[in-house]
C-alpha cells in the first residue's frame, strides 16, 4: 500500500522537467495516484485524524456558523464601541475560530481524494490563515477596547475616591472649626457668668445680710402678686373648659336619644307595614 503521507517535495519531483523520461514518470505517477485515490475511498480510516485540540461540533451548528457573514464584515474596524459589543465579538470570534478549524479538517480530507494533494492542501491552509487573520483582527480590537474600558473604569473609580477623600477632609475640617467655635463660646459664657457673679459680689459688698433677705422677700412678694392677678383669668379659663366638656356630653346624650327614637319609629313602621300586608283570616 502506498504511504498516504507523501512528501510534498517528492510529489513535485515528478514534474521537474519536460523531457521524455519525465513524461513517462508523470504517466506512472498518474496511475499510482489513481490507485492511491481508490485506496483512499475504500479505506477512509487512513485519512489523517484531526490534530489534538481540534474542536468538533454538530453539523447544524457548523452550517449555521458558515452561513453567516465573515466576522470582519460583522465587526468592521472601529465598530466596537461598548463593552457588550466587545464581549459579543469575542464570543463570536471563538465560535468562528472553531468553525474554521472544522472547515480546515474537512478541506484536508477532501484534498487527499484529489490528484494535486499538495496544492489543494496549500490552498486550504491559506484559506484557514486568512480566516484566522480576520478573526484575530476583531479579537485584537475587542480586547483593546476591553482593556481601555477597564483603565477608564479604574481611573473613574480613583477620581471618585479622590473626590470623596477631599469631601471627607473638608467635612472633618468644618467639624473641627465648629468644635473650636463651640469651645470658645463655652469659655466666653463661663467668663460672662463669672463676671456676673463677681459683679453681684461687688454690689453686695458693704451691705448687711438683712438687706439681701429683704430684697429676696420683695421679689417673692412681687411674684405672688403677679400670680394672684392671673388667678381670676385662670379660674375663668377652667370654668369655660368645664362648661365645654358638659356641653359636649349633653350633645352626645341628645344624639344617642334621637338615634334611639328613630330606630324605635322605624321598628314600629315596619311592624305596621307587616300587619297591613297580612291577608285577613278566613271565616
Amino acid at each position: 500500500m502506498i504511504n498516504t503521507k507523501m512528501d510534498k517535495n517528492y510529489m513535485q519531483g515528478f514534474f521537474a522537467d519536460a523531457n521524455g523520461a519525465s513524461r513517462f514518470l508523470c504517466g506512472l505517477a498518474l496511475m499510482l495516484a489513481a490507485g492511491w485515490s481508490s485506496a483512499q475511498t475504500a479505506a477512509p480510516t487512513e485519512h489523517p485524524a484531526p490534530a489534538a485540540g481540534q474542536v468538533s461540533m454538530s453539523k447544524s451548528t457548523f452550517e449555521e456558523l458558515e452561513a453567516r457573514a465573515p466576522i470582519d464584515q460583522r465587526y468592521p474596524a472601529g465598530s466596537i464601541k461598548s463593552g457588550e459589543a466587545a464581549q459579543k465579538a469575542l464570543d463570536e470570534a471563538a465560535q468562528d475560530r472553531d468553525a474554521v478549524g472544522v472547515r480546515y479538517i474537512i478541506d484536508q480530507r477532501a484534498c487527499y481524494k484529489k490528484f494535486l494533494v499538495a496544492s489543494c492542501l496549500e490552498e486550504a491552509k491559506e484559506r484557514k490563515r486568512v480566516a484566522e487573520s480576520n478573526i484575530k483582527k476583531v479579537e485584537i480590537e475587542a480586547n483593546t477596547y476591553q482593556r481601555q474600558a477597564n483603565v477608564d473604569e479604574r481611573d473613574q473609580a480613583l477620581a471618585e475616591q479622590h473626590k470623596k477623600d477631599q469631601e471627607d477632609a473638608a467635612r472633618r475640617l468644618q467639624e473641627q472649626k465648629q468644635k473650636e467655635a463651640d469651645s470658645a463660646r463655652k469659655v466666653q459664657d463661663s467668663d460672662a457668668k463669672r463676671q456676673q457673679v463677681q459683679q453681684r459680689i461687688d454690689q453686695n459688698q458693704g451691705q448687711s445680710p438683712d438687706y439681701r433677705i429683704q430684697e429676696h422677700e420683695a421679689k417673692m412678694r412681687q411674684q405672688q402678686a403677679e400670680e394672684a392677678a392671673r388667678a381670676p383669668e385662670r379660674a375663668a379659663n377652667a370654668a369655660a373648659r368645664e362648661q365645654r366638656i358638659k356641653d359636649a356630653e349633653a350633645h352626645r346624650l341628645d344624639v344617642q336619644r334621637k338615634k334611639a327614637e328613630n330606630e324605635r319609629e322605624r321598628a314600629e313602621r315596619k311592624k305596621r307595614e307587616a300587619q297591613s300586608d297580612t291577608p285577613p283570616a278566613a271565616k
